[in-house]
């Protein structure tokens, strides 16, 4: 009979954990889509609103990383002291906020204190969203890697759903509408992650936030537990492998969806808000199946492999999408360039956090992260002040580039 019990027991266990997994899948699915449906408008809202330079367009699109790139180790390292949830309710009432502040916003200098306020939120909740699918999915090891890809799948979903609802607001209703819309669905996302966690029995004062400390003692000892996490986790040859892909292939793809939709605002308008939907919809419709299969073959085939085939159709598209920058044609090759994000996405994600501790999940999704912000913060100031002087189509035309070295890089790299 106590056996029996211990079964029962087990296999309830095992179903809020399969329950919680999928809540957690769908929380990150309508965070996904409320970030990339903001991001789409971004740029078009500055150049038609405020009348922006390409410069203006990339430091208005890259200054949302200086607050992100801070916040991500510290907030794997809050995750790893066990303030899960907590932190997915905090990043998204920060995403609430800035929400309001950019339907409000009469200057540039209001977008970029929604920008930085967005990314103190991002940062908090993509950094906990994913170090949280690795913490739940090493209680079952054998779905770690499938749990990764399908966490990588909502992204994706989030990818084709935000630039198609964002796109189509705007073009159709205009851009208040399109915030207010934005708003709201901020407002859900933080209720639902609180469900979440009471209906699958998650231990956690999900309204507890003590927030009394030692500033100068408190910055001295994390910083330290940073570093020595960082010097530990760099030494880890496929995370390290990973980061350094990931900030390569990211300068090229930020360039496109940062400073493509600009292009785009100064030949169409306000209409290039479908043009813009149907541009990062494609991309993210043909990442899903990649996405999905990939958490599935690499239990046969080396994520490494995988990766550097991604990242090589993903360079391919990207140089024609440069050579032919307009529909219909660019829709052909943003399929394309989808499949291979959808490879090198989840790919590289499973390399980065497989070989590294439990305890460490937190702070290596943080790092990891980060790689992506290193590229955000970089590329559209530089390319944004390329397209000054050469103009949009010259920036564009030349964004393949380091994606090609990565994926040189990757296949030369031997671990």
């Amino acid at each position: 009979m106590g056996l029996k019990s211990k079964l029962m027991d087990n296999n309830r266990e095992f179903r809020l954990w399969k329950l919680r997994m999928w809540y957690i899948n769908i929380i990150t699915l309508l965070f996904s889509i409320l970030f990339q449906g903001i991001s789409t408008i971004l740029s078009q809202y500055v150049v038609i609103r405020f009348d922006a330079v390409p410069i203006q367009v990339g430091i208005v699109w890259s200054i949302f990383y200086l607050t992100s790139i801070v916040t991500r180790p510290l907030a794997g390292l809050i995750f790893d002291q066990g303030y899960r949830f907590r932190l997915l309710i905090l990043g998204s009432l920060m995403f609430f906020i800035s929400s309001f502040i950019y339907m409000f916003s009469s200057n540039i200098i209001h977008l970029v204190i929604a920008r930085l306020l967005q990314g103190l939120g991002q940062g908090i909740f993509m950094t906990a969203s994913f170090s949280l699918v690795a913490y739940e999915a090493s209680e079952h090891m054998k779905y770690f890697e499938e749990s990764i890809a399908w966490r990588s799948t909502m992204l994706g979903l989030g990818v084709i759903i935000g630039p198609a609802l964002g796109g189509y607001l705007v073009t159709f209703y205009g851009f208040h509408e399109t915030f207010v819309f934005m708003i709201l669905l901020a407002a859900i996302i933080p209720i639902i992650v609180y469900y979440t966690a009471k209906s699958t029995n998650v231990k956690e004062e999900l309204l507890h936030f003590n927030l009394k400390f030692n500033l100068n003692t408190t910055i001295k000892k994390d910083l330290k537990i940073i570093i020595k996490n960082f010097i530990e986790l760099m030494q880890i040859t496929s995370f390290r492998t990973a980061i350094f892909s990931l900030i390569l292939y990211a300068l090229g793809y930020v360039t496109i969806i940062s400073l493509l939709p600009a292009y785009y605002a100064t030949e169409f308008g306000r209409e290039a808000g479908v043009v813009v939907g149907n541009f990062l919809s494609l991309i993210g419709l043909s990442s899903i199946i990649p996405r999905i299969f990939t958490g599935k073959i690499s239990k046969y085939v080396n994520v490494k492999k995988i990766a550097t085939i991604g990242l090589f159709l993903l360079a391919a598209s990207l140089a024609l999408i440069g050579l032919y920058p307009f529909p219909p044609n660019v829709y052909i090759f943003c399929i394309s360039a989808g499949l291979g994000l959808g490879f090198v996405i989840p790919s590289l994600q499973i390399m980065a956090l497989i070989n590294t501790g439990n305890s460490k999940k937190g702070i290596a999704t943080g790092f990891y992260i980060i790689g992506f912000d290193i590229s955000n913060i970089v590329s559209p100031i530089i390319f944004g002040g390329l397209g000054n002087v050469f103009g949009y189509k010259f920036t564009i035309e030349i964004t393949f580039i380091p994606v090609l070295v990565a994926s040189i890089y990757l296949a030369l790299k031997k671990f």
